[in-house]
């Protein structure tokens, strides 16, 4: 083979490499935001209503909801989803949760469906939190202009003030602005590996946080007088060992339910692991919709950082 040959040859991969990377970034900074999840018809899903047999809305939600997902409403009555079609889905009453309360830590701690024990609770600086953002691209219209900001969403924003309001109070934090677009379904298994580096600091919980796609009087509340967004677990039911994590939300929203009536929506039990089976005091934040301004979410996000203080300094 000549020289000249040779030359074509490179000259031609290298050209195929340059296309193949301009598409995988226009995909990712050029392209509109992809919805959360499709249907099993392929049909594109943007929020799930979830009814009870007399159409009564029990929740909406951008989270893809399939059935025997399960659902704790703001007053603690639980849900689980016996059908789903398309954008709508109907629960049926599983139980009526007693008033919510505290649960004492040694519930909690007591635990060992873990290969490792839940981190010790302690006071002041010795308690660390690490927060990570599974979609970084979300954004909040109002405030943004769009949905979807690759690389640079609002969503980025929330974690920093929820980062600023605990250490307000003392408590040491680790905010990762680590990219994980597009927003697609390896997500997930790409902030994976943000979350297990994080857990080596051997922190007292995970936070993934989100903002979700549901309309936005689901999300809208008042807070002392102050319009605020609201705020919902998602707790991941694929992970064996959800039970635990799904202890430590319910003390949390225990605890905003008390300082804060309203704060919290519920807590949405759906199909996957969200990265939970990592840690047992992992928890996934909704944090307002992409109908409302980020500015509301960051009161919720302070209202929800008293809650989280309090749930970890409990003794």
């Amino acid at each position: 083979m000549n020289t000249l040959n040779k030359r074509y040859i490179w000259t031609f991969f290298l050209v195929l490499l340059l296309i193949m990377v301009a598409a995988y970034l226009f995909n990712i900074y050029a392209s509109n935001p992809a919805p959360k999840y499709y249907s099993s018809d392929n049909q594109a899903i943007q929020c799930v209503t979830v009814r009870d047999t007399e159409g009564n809305i029990i929740f909406q939600t951008g989270e893809p909801v399939h059935v025997e997902d399960e659902y704790i409403n703001e007053m603690n009555q639980h849900y689980i989803v016996t059908k789903v079609s398309g954008a709508e889905g109907i629960a049926e009453i599983k139980t009526q949760v007693p008033p919510p309360l505290l649960p004492p830590k040694d519930d909690l701690s007591s635990s060992n469906i873990f290969n490792h024990s839940l981190p010790t609770l302690a006071e002041g600086e010795n308690i660390h939190v690490v927060i990570y953002h599974t979609h970084t691209d979300e954004s909040y219209t109002p405030t943004s202009g769009t949905a979807s900001e690759p690389g640079n969403g609002d969503i980025l924003d929330i974690g920093k003030a929820l980062q600023t309001s605990l250490q307000e109070e003392g408590i040491s934090v680790t905010h990762s602005d680590n990219l994980h677009d597009p927003h697609d379904i390896n997500a997930y298994n790409r902030s994976r590996r943000t979350a297990a580096q994080l857990i080596k600091e051997q922190p007292d919980a995970v936070f993934d946080i989100h903002r979700d796609s549901a309309p936005a009087q689901a999300y809208q509340t008042s807070i002392n007088g102050v319009d605020s967004a609201r705020v919902m677990i998602v707790i991941g039911r694929s992970n064996p060992n959800m039970q635990t994590n799904l202890e430590y939300a319910k003390r949390i929203k225990a605890a905003a339910d008390e300082l804060y009536p309203g704060l919290m929506r519920g807590i949405f039990m759906g199909k996957g692991d969200y990265n939970q089976d990592l840690y047992p005091t992992s928890i996934l934040f909704e944090c307002g919709t992409d109908q409302l301004s980020a500015d509301g979410v960051v009161i919720a996000v302070h209202s929800l950082s008293d809650a989280i203080i309090k749930v970890l300094r409990e003794k």
